[in-house]
């Protein structure tokens, strides 16, 4: 069994005992009965005043001197973690102790280090530069702080005063060097000030002087320059005037020339349009005349169009079935190819007869086409007006045995004359 034991911010709680020292920080801890105690220690700053009375300068002037310290527990670091060491190290010190002891003591730690430092300096750095004095007592104590445990955040000297009257004879002998400097530097203000003055005064007069020799020769190169430029106007405008004249000379050359040009154009329009009409009229004429002779000359030409026409139509079927012979011979003649090729086995006779025997069924095969035919018109190609035909019909006979060589490769008047023979 035992007590819980809080710890806020500002303190800390130490519980030691049978399980050994413990810091509790801000949070709960747990004290046993009997065996285990718990004291707390303060974190505040503690403002203690360091009084240090008749203390001796360098000089042995005895002066009084009153400064205030902020003095507290080094409980946190650099980086702001809890500094364990240092508070055990503070509660190691003073943990027993009151909260006036532990200013008292501290007091006379401050009190000490602060009458050392006075004793090496002198009235006036004390009385000029207390800054430094303070930055000094600083750096004096605050190891001695550390080794208790406690920090010096802040550290001021509130009055310096002396019994002997040497800081009043002090002031009024700074104030004598002070009121005869401010006086020189005011006669020295004076006359500064007048000799500013009266250089100001010649340099305004000369700048004056200056400014109105410049204005002068501004004013004189503005009128050369309005000179130059009213000239260069009167020019301008006497060659704008030129080019205008010139340029309504030629407007008005080039209007009469156009004029002219217009006319002749339109002369020459209607002369053409007059050639145009005569070509047109004679072309009428050329026409007229043209159907004439076509009327004339078609009558005459009619019939033996008509003639032709029926001669060149009957020609044409003509050849027309000459061409469907022609084809079908082509396709017996390769079918007689073909055979040849077999009929090689059977000889060179039988061959032979063979194409005998097909020869009267080919000439009624030739002639077949002419059979149907109800009328024939026959024209001499030299003019003569005897017929051809037989002459024809006799010369494809005669050819007849060269077609079968050059189809078959039989010589048919070599084997007729084999069978006569």
């Amino acid at each position: 069994m035992g007590n819980i034991v809080v710890a806020p911010p500002n303190s800390a709680v130490i519980v030691s005992g049978c399980r050994g020292n413990k810091i509790v920080l801000g949070k709960c801890g747990f004290a046993l009965w009997f065996v285990e105690t718990a004291r707390s220690l303060s974190l505040e700053i503690m403002t203690i005043t360091v009084n240090s009375n008749e203390a001796e300068t360098a000089q042995g002037v005895k002066i009084n001197l009153k400064s205030y310290a902020q003095v507290k527990v080094r409980s946190l670091n650099a980086d702001g973690s809890m500094n364990m060491d240092a508070i055990k190290l503070a509660a190691t010190n003073f943990l027993s102790a009151s909260q006036y002891e532990i200013e008292d003591a501290l007091q006379k730690t401050l009190e000490g280090h602060q009458r050392q430092i006075v004793g090496t300096l002198t009235v006036e750095e004390l009385y000029k530069d207390r800054a430094a004095f303070c930055e000094r007592v600083y750096e004096h104590v605050v190891d001695d702080l550390e080794r208790l445990g406690f920090e010096l955040p802040s550290y001021t000297v509130a009055a310096i005063s002396d019994m002997n009257g040497y800081m009043d004879a002090l002031g009024k002998t700074q104030t004598a060097i002070v009121a005869r400097e401010a006086a020189e530097g005011t006669a020295r203000n004076d006359a500064e000030a007048r000799k500013a003055i009266a250089k100001c005064n010649a340099d305004s007069d000369i700048v004056a002087a200056e400014n109105a020799e410049r204005a002068y020769i501004r004013r004189q190169k503005q009128e050369e320059a309005q000179a130059e430029a009213d000239r260069l106007l009167d020019l301008r405008k006497a060659k704008n005037k030129m080019e205008i004249n010139k340029a309504e000379a030629e407007a008005v050359s080039a209007r009469d020339i156009e004029y002219a040009k217009q006319k002749q154009a339109i002369v020459e329009a209607q002369a053409t349009q007059k050639l145009r009409e005569e070509e047109v009229m004679l072309k009428v004429k050329d026409i007229e005349l043209q159907q004439r002779v076509n009327v004339a000359a078609r009558e005459a030409d009619a019939l033996k169009l008509r003639a032709e026409g029926a001669s060149k139509k009957e020609m044409l079927i003509g050849k027309a079935q000459a061409d469907v012979i022609k084809m079908k011979g082509q396709a017996e003649n390769d079918i007689l190819r073909k055979r040849a090729e077999v009929y090689k086995e059977y000889g060179h006779d039988a061959i032979v007869q063979n194409v005998v025997d097909v020869l009267p069924s080919l000439a009624r095969e030739i002639a077949q086409p002419l059979g149907k035919t109800e009328k024939m018109i026959f024209v001499s190609s030299d003019g003569s007006s005897a017929s051809n035909l037989s002459k024809d019909i006799i010369k494809a006979a005669a050819q007849l045995p060269d077609a079968v060589e050059s189809l078959t490769g039989l010589d048919l008047k070599k084997a007729l004359k084999r069978i006569e023979g």
